[in-house]
């Protein structure tokens, strides 16, 4: 009997003794935990890396510095010439060293269809480049392939296509959506003049006229202004000076049969062949050259021709080509460009990186020096508002009439348009075509060269390779 007490209170007390230890144990881990807590706000919650809490926000002033983000790398492919690919590659690396967390890998092409072809091959396969840069043919070759994304304010920051050239606008879409970033403008005509002779631009093709009826001496070989009829695209401007055009962009359909092509028809005739000041003879090497030896005063010609005409030692002028002859508008000249288009299967991490290198090019900045970079011009309608661009006279001039021009058609439809133009007005400078006819000939003739048939004569192809 005495043993089991004995056992009984020797095992109670057993248990006493492990939960005083265990109360030991969890006092000692609450002191532990207070003293460290207490250590941290003394010494102002130091990280990891040794900053203190303060200084991660101050990195970038939005609580999240390049630190904080991860490191993500794009790829971008591009066909430029050699003049814009040095210009690419040193806005990259300014870019990058900005943006110390991106980095991005560029592959060249020698041509735009290679670029294309490549590109659509991978994006099918779920790869590809995140993004690329090629002019506005891009649109109608890629775009139906699903294979680059639709462009809206939730894919660009703060992208509105309101800020960039009407005439790339235009060519922008397909089927009514937007599937490329205007980046860089070229390839359209002005008004030169050697400042020597000319000294205010006209305004008006009254003005022109007025002037070549005195300046005229074919047999001195002097000329007040001069055309060049036997392309097309010296023509298609006057078609928009007379409020219409050639094409439906939405629908990629001809409307050449109006009565701005039959009133520029009427004016071509007017000129050629009532007042004489214009002379059918005249090609376009003739009156480059007429222009470089001061022999002709004013002509029509591609704006990337200016230094070629500084260098011939003509004091070179650039101004908008004068409204039309019993008009009111300027003549809307055809414009080309550059732009960036997103692969479809880019996303998260990348589409922002593609985002932010998108928003910086398109800064104000970058446009401006890109220009005096290169032989191309801002995509940015408000550029020439910069004090650095509009110093510079030949480039100010020139984007007023970028400003007014519309947008080429892609290749397939403004070969067909070129090749019923040019024949028609010929037949109209030779009075073989009363202009009233020629319009809806036109038209026709462009119709039938879309289907395949030949509706026009073949010509050379000497007229396309000066282009």
């Amino acid at each position: 009997m005495d043993g089991r007490i004995f056992g009984h209170f020797k095992f109670k007390e057993m248990k006493f003794v492990k939960l005083l230890t265990k109360i030991a144990i969890l006092s000692i881990c609450i002191f532990m935990i207070t003293a460290l807590s207490c250590r941290m706000l003394d010494s102002g919650g130091e990280s990891d890396t040794g900053q203190d809490n303060d200084e991660t926000v101050e990195s970038d002033g939005n609580g999240t510095g390049d630190d904080d983000k991860l490191d993500v790398t794009i790829t971008l492919w591009d066909c430029l010439e050699p003049k814009g690919r040095l210009a690419l590659m040193e806005k990259i690396d300014d870019f990058t060293d900005a943006n110390s967390y991106i980095e991005i890998e560029t592959e060249h092409f020698r041509s735009q269809e290679e670029l294309e072809d490549k590109f659509e091959a991978a994006s099918l396969a779920g790869a590809g480049p995140e993004l690329i840069l090629l002019d506005f043919d891009g649109v109608q070759r890629l775009s139906p392939g699903n294979v680059v994304k639709e462009i809206s304010g939730e894919t660009i920051s703060d992208l509105s296509y309101s800020m960039f050239l009407d005439g790339l606008v235009e060519i922008s879409e397909y089927n009514s959506r937007n599937y490329i970033i205007p980046f860089r403008s070229f390839d359209f005509l002005v008004l030169f003049y050697n400042r020597d002779i000319v000294e205010e631009p006209p305004s008006e093709f009254e003005e022109v006229i007025e002037y070549c009826r005195e300046t005229n001496k074919p047999g001195e070989n002097l000329y007040g202004f001069l055309l060049n009829s036997n392309e097309a695209d010296w023509i298609i401007p006057f078609i928009g000076g007379y409020g219409d055009w050639i094409v439906d962009y939405s629908y990629r359909s001809l409307t050449l049969d109006n009565e701005a092509t039959e009133k520029t028809m009427e004016f071509l005739n007017y000129m050629y062949n009532e007042e004489k000041i214009l002379y059918p003879d005249m090609d376009y090497s003739g009156i480059n050259e007429l222009f470089k030896n001061g022999s002709a005063h004013m002509i029509m010609d591609s704006v990337s021709m200016a230094e070629e005409y500084e260098l011939a030692g003509i004091n070179t002028g650039v101004a908008r080509i004068p409204q039309v002859w019993q008009g009111s508008k300027n003549p809307t000249p055809l414009i080309s460009g550059l732009g960036f288009m997103i692969n479809v299967n880019c996303y998260g991490n990348e589409l922002e990186a593609v985002d932010d290198l998108i928003v910086y090019m398109l800064t104000e900045e970058v446009q401006v020096e890109w220009t005096s970079r290169t032989n191309t011009f801002p995509a940015l309608k408000s550029v020439d508002r910069n004090d650095e661009f509009a110093k510079e006279e030949l480039r100010y001039g020139a984007f007023q009439q970028a400003k007014l021009c519309r947008g080429k058609p892609y290749e397939e439809l403004i070969i067909v348009i070129r090749d019923a133009i040019r024949d028609n007005t010929q037949r109209v400078i030779s009075q073989d075509m009363l202009p009233a006819d020629a319009a809806l000939k036109i038209q026709e003739d462009a119709l039938r060269l879309r289907s395949g048939d030949a509706g026009v004569e073949e010509e050379s192809g000497e007229d396309e390779e000066t282009e």
